[in-house]
């Protein structure tokens, strides 16, 4: 028996199942891969085109979707980080970094906006990290000694830094940043000869000039700071910073004829920096110009009333002057202001420890040190007067300084009345009027 021409076998339609089951598993694979493709496209465009509000709404959507897609969550970092929205940039990069941590360009952005909002502690390991996967990346070396530059670290700075420059000793910017660590890890000699080489390469950067100067006042090379400074004066003639460096130079050598040109071309542009002033009037004392010198030190006063040192050449340009009464009074008003006003209190306690160890003799001394330098501190007299008291049989001392104390204007407070009465009844008891 023939079998009919429209019989189908069991076997071939479950194979055409099979067939539609698989072309239609694969057309939807196809289409997410296809839509996934346009999306990822689509939002590519967008930050592109600068618009950060529909790539984050595309993004929000699709991770709505699936969350755990790392890309995704990186360029919402980016979107982010474009809309100056730091911390919201750095809750994606970790998220990111969570679901792929092997991804480099998310432990960059990491370690950037960790730097841009002042977590350099948290920034330091992510450089790290970028850096030791390849330690002869110039970009990664310079990002690590920056990071630690932000924590003010400088040694491992200067290892990272003077490794490159072994390698490429002409790149301006590493040549810097070398110097800037060698001078604040000990190695003078090298950070001088770096700044110079870099002044002779990019003679118009500033701090070049003031950092090389600092490093030359510290090894007392005066001659070598004055000269730097110059070198920078011809390239900034105006330059307030060096132009206050050089007169500062030549006064703390006594050269005040030299000190006197820096200082009034500062005077000139208008500005009155309170110890240029001071410091032309100095210098115009000890060249004979004393007129000009009693103005500037005068204004000096003005601005700083409790300067010893102004205080003390206004008193000699007086008496230069012939005003022997008016400079006496500054002179004595100098050595006045000239203790610092704490010193008194610190003889006034120390004292005080003495008493309580029982040497007597040496708080009695530390005592009258501490009031002859502040004589409106009268409970010190009570304390002298009691002090004797207690040490010597012959209260002759005690009586006199309880006197004293007595004697003297105090405050109207509980404390000086207690004092005021003990010493009263203390003279009686003594057999004292």
């Amino acid at each position: 028996m023939e079998l009919s021409s429209t019989f189908t076998s069991p076997f071939a339609e479950l194979a055409h199942v099979r067939f539609n089951v698989m072309l239609k598993t694969f057309t939807i694979l196809l289409l997410i891969l296809v839509v996934s493709g346009l999306s990822a496209q689509n939002i590519d465009a967008l930050i592109l085109d600068n618009k950060y509000d529909s790539a984050l709404q595309l993004i929000d959507r699709e991770l709505a979707n699936q969350v755990d897609q790392p890309a995704l969550h990186y360029k919402k970092g980016v979107v982010l980080q474009k809309k100056y929205d730091y911390s919201g940039a750095l809750k994606s990069f970790e998220t990111a970094w969570l679901l792929d941590s092997t991804n480099q360009k998310v432990v960059s952005e990491l370690a950037e906006v960790n730097t841009i909002l002042g977590n350099h502690k948290q920034a330091l390991p992510y450089y790290k990290t970028l850096y030791s996967n390849d330690t002869t990346n110039t970009i990664q070396a310079i990002r690590l000694s920056k990071a630690f530059f932000n924590l003010r670290s400088y040694r491992e700075p200067y290892r990272i830094l003077h490794s490159v420059y072994l390698r490429d000793s002409t790149n301006l910017y590493i040549n810097k940043q070398l110097a800037f660590s060698a001078a604040r890890t000990g190695h003078d000699s090298l950070a001088m000869a770096l700044y110079q080489k870099i002044i002779g390469t990019n003679p118009t950067d500033l701090n070049n000039y003031t950092n090389l100067v600092a490093l030359y006042q510290k090894k007392e090379n005066y001659k070598g700071a004055i000269e730097a400074t110059e070198l920078g004066l011809k390239v900034y003639p105006e330059e307030t910073i060096l132009l206050t460096k050089l007169g500062d130079l030549h006064y703390a050598k006594r050269d005040y004829p030299r000190a006197i040109v820096p200082y009034e071309k500062l005077l000139s542009f208008g500005d009155s920096i309170p110890d240029v002033v001071k410091n032309l009037g100095v210098s115009y004392y000890y060249v004979k110009r004393y007129e000009e010198s009693l103005y500037l030190l005068e204004k000096s006063l003005a601005m700083r009333p409790n300067d010893p040192v102004a205080a003390l050449f206004t008193g000699l340009c007086y008496m230069e002057l012939k005003e022997l009464d008016e400079g006496i009074n500054y002179l004595r008003f100098a050595s006045e202001i000239a203790i610092p006003y704490y010193m008194s209190d610190i003889y006034n306690q120390w004292g005080n420890i003495c008493i309580q160890k029982k040497e007597y003799k040496k708080s009695v001394e530390l005592l009258k040190k501490a009031y002859r330098l502040d004589t409106t501190k009268c409970d010190i007299l009570f304390k002298i007067g009691n002090t004797y008291d207690v040490w010597q049989k012959d209260k002759t001392q005690a009586i006199r300084y309880y006197n004293a104390f007595l004697k003297s204007k105090k405050e109207k407070s509980d404390f000086y009345q207690q004092l005021t009465e003990y010493a009263i009844e203390r003279k009686k008891k003594l057999g004292a009027k």
